[in-house]
Order: structure tokens, then C-alpha cells, then sequence
């Protein structure tokens, strides 16, 4: 009888550590792209220039200036920066318009380049340029369209023929996020969108709607493609999670968080919530690095925010990560 209840409780044990729990907050911590850290204990890219969110990070090493970073600021203006060598820090990049007009978007999603042409996605908009970054302000054309009400606060990737979109899909009580995020693809990048699948990126498998998530961005990495996002919960502020799949076909799988706010310091630029980030892979670090919105409300270190839209002493900030392991090249 003693061998049988020792039995039975292994096999219960063993069932219950292979099932997927979605509500822990790592569910595997091998996997090599869930390490990420700050490059500096303040990695704030610039805390002088107002309320700085939803970044867009462009990397062509064919380039004289081989990086490009838009900052969204105001439905007026974003921020457009260039640098010849990468840094976490804006001391060395520079600022080539703080005028930096797309449309007329408090913030953008992302944005691709394909075929010497640029892609930017805000709010059902597709806007398109191709020559120079330096030279687009003011001449951005809207092209396109997406379905923003189905497939919001998107990321996409473009591979093989295909703009891959992900965004907020079903409506999330607690916050403006989706109980998923859903997968459409298009030949052109402007129009004709078809659904794949609404649930991609699934994180309540069991129904309901315990979490939100959006803003996504996917990069494929040895292999695997990998997707990065939002997700909050009530009373929960945003963090960033880690997804993975072996296709873009199949859904994603849930692999924990991979960047969290210090909520447990005072001092820090993101003591309250990360979150938009934007993954690119750096080949002079040989290394992954992602761009994130980080938000502080208790005012400490804190600046000068006003006019920015924020309430109260909160400030918003474009903080710099890396990828704990590097890599010689991207798909080896």
C-alpha cells in the first residue's frame, strides 16, 4: 500500500511540474533570451527632454550612421536620434530633430524597413518613406491601413513575402491592453490583412481575463522566433514577458518575465512599471538589446515633466537593456 501512495504522489507531482501554469512568474529560466539587464544601474537613454515613450529602433550597419532611434513625445512631434557607434546613454548619439514629424499619434507602434522603404504602424495607420530618416519629418505618406480595433499597439516583423503583425485583441477590463494578442499577415504591409489566429499569444489558456498584454516585439533568434511584450494585471503594472515559438504559424508559449520594474526601490527612473519595448540585435555587441518605456510615480529622482501629459510628479523615460548573452551573429 506505501509503495502504491508514494507511487501515485509522484506521478501527480511529475504531471503537475510538466503542465503550463500561466499565473507563475517564470516558467523556464533556460532559456538563454530570458536574461536581460541594465548596461548601468540609471540606463534612462535622456531624462531632459519630457515625456519620452514608445521607441522605434532602426539598425543598418550599411548605414554611415548605422543607427536610428524615434522617440514618441507629443501627437505634434517625436524625437529622432542617430548615432555611428551604439550607446545606452544619449551622450553619444545625436539629435537630429526633436521636431520629428510622422503623423499626428501620441505615440507610434513600430516600424520596419522592407525593400529600401520604411513602415511606421500607429492607430489603423501605415505611413511610408523611403530614402533618409534625416530627411523624412513632414514627409511621411499615410499608404496604408491595419485593423487597429482588432490587432492594436502592434509589433510586426517581415519575413519570406509577409508583414507579421501582433497586437491587442478582446477587451481587457483593467487597463487598455488585450486578453490577447492576435496574428495577421499581409502581402503589401498597407492593406489586405488576414487573421491567423486570435489567441498567438494567449495569457489567460485557462479563460478569463486575469491578464493584458500588447505592444509586442519579435525577433528570431537561433532558430526560434521570440516574442516580447506587455502584460499587467489588476493591481499588477506592466512588465515586460517572454514568449517563444518554432514558427510564426503556431501559437507562442509563455516563457516568464523577462524585464521588471525595481518596485521595490525609490530611486530609480522605473521603480513603477516597464513596458513598448523594441528588440534589435547589435552586431558590435554581439548582443540583443531592447528599448523600453519606463514609468516612475513617486518623483524620485523625478525632473522636469511639465506640459508633458503626466499626472503629478510621474515622469516617463526610454531605458536601454541587454541581452545577457551575446551572440556572434544574428541566426548562428
Amino acid at each position: 500500500m506505501k509503495v502504491r501512495v508514494i507511487t501515485l504522489v509522484c506521478a501527480v507531482v511529475a504531471v503537475l511540474q510538466s503542465t503550463p501554469n500561466y499565473g507563475q512568474e517564470s516558467i523556464d529560466n533556460t532559456d538563454p533570451w530570458m536574461g536581460w539587464h541594465r548596461p548601468v544601474d540609471a540606463n534612462a537613454f535622456i531624462t531632459t527632454k519630457g515625456n519620452n515613450h514608445d521607441s522605434v529602433l532602426f539598425v543598418e550597419p550599411e548605414l554611415e550612421y548605422p543607427y536610428h532611434l524615434i522617440i514618441s513625445h507629443t501627437p505634434q512631434y517625436a524625437h529622432l536620434w542617430r548615432t555611428k557607434k551604439f550607446s545606452w546613454t544619449s551622450n553619444d548619439w545625436e539629435l537630429v530633430s526633436d521636431q520629428y514629424k510622422i503623423g499626428k499619434h501620441y505615440e507610434y507602434d513600430d516600424g520596419v524597413k522592407v525593400d529600401g522603404t520604411y513602415y511606421i504602424f500607429e492607430e489603423g495607420k501605415v505611413y511610408t518613406f523611403s530614402g533618409p530618416l534625416e530627411k523624412a519629418s513632414g514627409k511621411w505618406k499615410m499608404a496604408g491601413t491595419f485593423p487597429h480595433k482588432q490587432c492594436d499597439d502592434i509589433g510586426v516583423y517581415y519575413e519570406d513575402g509577409l508583414f507579421h503583425m501582433f497586437g491587442e485583441h478582446g477587451n481587457f477590463p483593467h487597463g487598455p491592453d488585450g486578453t490577447s494578442l492576435a496574428h495577421f499577415t499581409s502581402k503589401t504591409g498597407l492593406g489586405d490583412w488576414e487573421m491567423v489566429n486570435a489567441k498567438a499569444v494567449d495569457p489567460n489558456p485557462d479563460g478569463g481575463n486575469k491578464y493584458g498584454v500588447g505592444d509586442a516585439t519579435i525577433a528570431k533568434i537561433q532558430g526560434s522566433y521570440y516574442l516580447f511584450c506587455d502584460r499587467e494585471s489588476k493591481g499588477s503594472p506592466y512588465k515586460v514577458t517572454a514568449w517563444r515559438s518554432s514558427s510564426l504559424s503556431k501559437p507562442f508559449q509563455f516563457l516568464g518575465l523577462a524585464i521588471t520594474p525595481r518596485a521595490k526601490e525609490v530611486d530609480d527612473w522605473d521603480n513603477y512599471r516597464i513596458q513598448d519595448p523594441d528588440i534589435a540585435y547589435i552586431p558590435e555587441l554581439k548582443r540583443y538589446v531592447m528599448t523600453c518605456n519606463m514609468m516612475d510615480t513617486d518623483g524620485n529622482p523625478g525632473g522636469n515633466f511639465s506640459g508633458s501629459g503626466l499626472r503629478g510628479s510621474a515622469t516617463r523615460v526610454i531605458g536601454v537593456f541587454y541581452s545577457d548573452k551575446k551572440l556572434r551573429g544574428i541566426g548562428k
